[in-house]
């Protein structure tokens, strides 16, 4: 923009300089030329009257050629003397005779006619640029000739080229002081719009600290001061923006909901990192695809499309059955701007939650099942013992005991409920100690030895002399009992049930296998979850919560433990356990 200001600037100048330069010559050529006209004009009518005079005396051609010749030289003037018919008479230059007749010339014509005539033209006689003025010689009112003085150019051309010379340096000079001012002016000007231009660039870079500071009044301050004013607000809007995408980054990436977002051609614009996992694709991959090239379920699909067409809320239920089946709940909402319109879907996984509402509902038929049971027997008997069974003291005592069983057994079934909700409390800690897993396991067996003696098991121990773990011994023996239970309950009598105690590098391990029932591979993944209970086809007589497995499952996590689970239908399950040793 300098180069612009200062050629501008340079071109004005010079237009300017040149105009008034040929204006000056033009004045200067017609002041010089009205001057010499005016001076033969002066000298013309002078000589009219004296050579009028000598004519009217009867002077011959030879005395008014001397006399034009004297005055020729006095006067710096060619003076020429034309005679009617427009022979020369005399000439201050050129003899007479040789002069052509110069009744043709314009300003002879003029005079002839009574005028005074003035011409400038080249001379043929004296090869170059005259000033001619002629005045008529009259005699008793009649023209009898014509007196005609003329100047050669050259003197104005001289003082012509001297003005061009001036001009020209004059020119010259004010082009150099023009350089000069109009270099500090365009700089001064341009200056602040280079440092905006500058700081712009600045801006545009993500420097939103770039100032414009100007000692310069006006416009130019004004100017940068509202630049200033804008970059503060340019600031203080992008650290806004800044700060509110980061929250949503934030908020995006700790959601443990799978986020999707389509424009209005159900094509991806926005995956949060959950969704990236869950779909497995990355953002950027996924950006300006179709949905259905990286979700490929055709109900997902459905249920945004029918958001994108109707603009309402929707909020369904499908299922993903590869690789395994999952039930999920999308929300979607639609995204309604003027000129971004589309859907933004919340995917959530409700499989668990299923699996747990499920295992509710199946906990609460078996919780209802065994506290009615007991409580149906307790009614009945107390009944039976207030239509009077009570008077006979044998049938009382019996109907007594009987009662009793029923009451511990539901006892028992709530102490397990209290048991598994205080192992779900992390408040409440376990004290950990150096624990002889041998002894716990002999006490194990002794708690259960008349269960095991009704079902006639062959229980077979394998043990190391020590053994020892890191653990809390409560804990240790709840987690036996429950395990060895299970094996008890779920092996036919005269089965056989065995105990493996192994030591590896840093756990001790044990194993309690039977030769019960077994369980099917989808049992399997599901029997540490609480209130789960095998095939009830294979299981109907046996008493249970369910809780057995979840509580040996917490037990052994609190415990910085692990358990496995080998079994096959028909022929029995392996449940091994590690715990650190001691």
């Amino acid at each position: 923009m300098q180069k612009k200001i200062f050629a501008t600037y340079m071109i004005v100048v010079l237009i300017s300089l040149l105009v008034l330069g040929i204006l000056m010559l033009d004045k200067v050529d017609d002041y010089l030329t009205e001057g010499i006209e005016s001076r033969l004009m002066s000298n013309a009518k002078i000589l009219q009257r004296v050579v009028q005079k000598q004519m009217a005396e009867g002077a011959n051609k030879e005395e008014i050629q001397r006399f034009i010749m004297d005055t020729g030289s006095d006067l710096n003037s060619r003076i020429t003397v034309i005679d009617i018919e427009g022979n020369v008479i005399a000439d201050s230059d050129i003899r007479s005779l040789e002069i052509e007749n110069h009744k043709s010339r314009p300003e002879v014509k003029n005079a002839l006619k009574g005028e005074v005539g003035m011409s400038i033209r080249y001379s043929t006689s004296l090869k170059k640029n005259m000033m001619y003025v002629a005045v008529p010689i009259q005699r008793n009112n009649a023209i009898t000739g014509v007196v005609r003085l003329s100047l050669p150019l050259v003197e104005i051309k001289q003082l012509s080229n001297s003005v061009l010379r001036i001009v020209f340096w004059t020119t010259l000079i004010g082009l150099i002081i023009a350089f000069i001012f109009s270099s500090l002016f365009s700089k001064k000007i341009t200056k602040p719009l280079q440092d905006m231009a500058m700081a712009a660039g600045e801006i545009a870079r993500g420097n939103y600290n770039m100032k414009i500071r100007t000692r310069e009044n006006g416009e130019i301050k004004a100017l940068a001061n509202s630049f200033n004013i804008m970059t503060d607000s340019l600031q203080q809007t992008v650290r806004e923006l800044t700060d509110r995408k980061r929250k949503i980054e934030v908020v995006l990436s700790s959601m443990t909901d799978n986020l999707i977002a389509v424009d209005h051609n159900c094509n991806v614009i926005m995956l949060n990192p959950s969704a990236e996992g869950f779909f497995k694709i990355n953002e950027q991959d996924a950006l300006n695809r179709h949905l259905l090239e990286i979700v490929r379920n055709q109900d997902l699909y459905e249920y945004i499309n029918e958001v994108l067409i109707n603009g309402q809320v929707v909020s369904k239920e499908f299922k993903i059955f590869k690789p395994e089946e999952r039930v999920f709940r999308v929300n979607i909402a639609p995204i309604l701007e003027e000129n971004n319109c589309g859907a933004v879907a919340v995917i959530r996984d409700m499989t668990e939650f299923k699996k747990l509402e499920k295992a509710r509902t199946e906990f609460v038929a078996n919780i209802s099942h065994e506290l009615k049971t007991p409580l149906t027997s307790i009614s009945g008997f107390i009944e039976t013992l207030l239509d009077g069974a009570y008077k006979r003291p044998e049938d009382c005592l019996h109907f007594l005991e009987i009662i009793k069983q029923e009451s511990d057994r539901m006892t028992r079934l709530i102490n397990d409920l209290i048991y598994f909700s205080n192992l779900e409390n992390p408040k409440t800690p376990m004290a950990k100690s150096k624990v002889d897993i041998i002894k716990m396991i002999n006490k194990a067996l002794n708690a259960l030895q008349t269960a095991i003696d009704e079902k006639r098991h062959e229980v077979i121990v394998k043990k190391p002399d020590k053994a020892y773990v890191w653990a809390s011994e409560d804990a240790v023996i709840q987690l036996l009992i429950n395990l060895l239970d299970n094996a008890i309950k779920y092996t036919q009598p005269d089965g056989k049930i065995e105990v493996i105690v192994k030591e590896q590098s840093e756990y001790i391990a044990v194993s309690v296998a039977d030769s019960g029932v077994g369980m099917s591979r989808e049992e399997i993944s599901r029997i540490f979850e609480r209130f789960y209970r095998v095939d009830k086809s294979r299981s109907r007589d046996i008493k249970g919560t369910g809780l057995g497995l979840a509580v040996v499952k917490h037990l052994l996590k609190a415990q910085g433990g692990d358990i496995s689970v080998k079994s096959e239908l028909g022929k029995g399950s392996t449940f091994t356990f590690r715990l650190p040793k001691a």
